[in-house]
């Protein structure tokens, strides 16, 4: 039996910024398997974050269209990934805000 996976999109309440110093939205999807705890995830993720980027920052929920909408603003967003668990794994994006 397999699980069923849940894709959650979290966006930073403030700006981030990239490697050029350029203020950045923060948007990141979560992968995991349905039953697990939304609550443990965003909390899992924004203590990931804080190590990643070096500040804590608050997330927010978004759905797939909002997200996607900050993204298609900058295609050559920076990407990276952090693995929360065995199971749960979250891909980052630094899309410059213009």
């Amino acid at each position: 039996m397999f699980a069923v996976l849940a894709t959650l999109y979290l966006l930073a309440e403030e700006p981030v910024q990239n490697h050029q110093q350029q203020d950045c939205c923060l948007i990141v999807e979560v992968h995991s398997p349905d039953e697990i705890d939304n609550q443990w995830v965003q909390q899992t993720l924004e203590n990931a974050i804080k190590e990643e980027f070096g500040k804590g920052l608050t997330l927010w929920s978004v759905n797939e269209d909002e997200a996607f909408q900050y993204l298609e603003t900058d295609p050559d967003a920076t990407m990276g990934a952090l693995n929360l668990s065995k199971n749960v794994s979250a891909i980052w994006n630094l899309a410059r805000i213009v």
